[in-house]
């Protein structure tokens, strides 16, 4: 592909200059992190109009949520911290391991951004809607819940009612406006829901309702 070819020609150049000129260097890399941007964007705008029908499996919600934080922890602020809060740690739900990786990446990069160079949190939370006390919760008996909260910089009103528009940004930087529709598009395709709550310099937090498969074990991962 495209970017295939300017990956390999910018992994070409940095080994030319070596340490003879860190200003190019710099700039290499630069055009290798714009690519990144480049495939990740490409690949959601493939999610949004040619999703591939995929046979869906029951998941254990926990190994995707360790398997997407290990992904993202090199590329995340050295002052953010991720924690875990799995009060459902065995719940499965039937879905495409890489549609779930996918929601879980999107939802983890935003908080990230929320959150930018500082210090901050991120928690991300398995639980039953049995154990909270909110309306919205009471009608979705037969689901897992699962948060994503971040210690951002939060958003107002208006702005947390548009942010699963497509194309819509908050103005955070390197945001392309797509994370949030594909989030909320493929929780919706696996017949959950998710809401938003947030107020400015109080955070945001993502609550999903997702059918379960089963609240039992599973095998351990060999």
């Amino acid at each position: 592909t495209v970017i295939t070819t300017i990956y390999g020609y910018c992994e070409l150049v940095l080994d030319i200059l070596g340490e003879s000129n860190p200003e190019a260097s710099e700039q290499t890399r630069r055009i290798i992190a714009a690519a990144d941007r480049a495939s990740t964007l490409t690949g959601q705008l493939l999610s949004l109009s040619h999703r591939a029908a995929q046979e869906k499996v029951a998941v254990r919600v926990a190994d995707v949520i360790a398997d997407t934080i290990d992904f993202i922890r090199p590329s995340v602020s050295s002052g953010i911290r991720i924690f875990r809060v799995l009060n459902a740690p065995d719940a499965t739900v039937m879905a495409v391991p890489a549609q779930l990786f996918r929601i879980f990446l999107n939802l983890f990069l935003n908080a990230s951004q929320a959150i930018g160079d500082g210090d901050g949190t991120i928690t991300v939370t398995l639980d039953l809607p049995e154990n909270k006390n909110d309306t919205y919760l009471d009608q979705n008996p037969d689901s897992l819940l699962v948060t994503v909260r971040d210690t951002g910089k939060g958003m107002d009103a208006e702005t947390a009612g548009k942010i699963f528009d497509p194309w819509f940004t908050s103005g955070r930087k390197n945001g392309t406006g797509l994370g949030l529709t594909v989030v909320s598009d493929a929780v919706r395709e696996l017949g959950g829901t998710i809401r938003v709550d947030s107020e400015p310099d109080k955070g945001t937090t993502f609550s999903l309702l997702i059918p379960y498969a089963s609240f039992g074990s599973l095998p351990e991962k060999s």
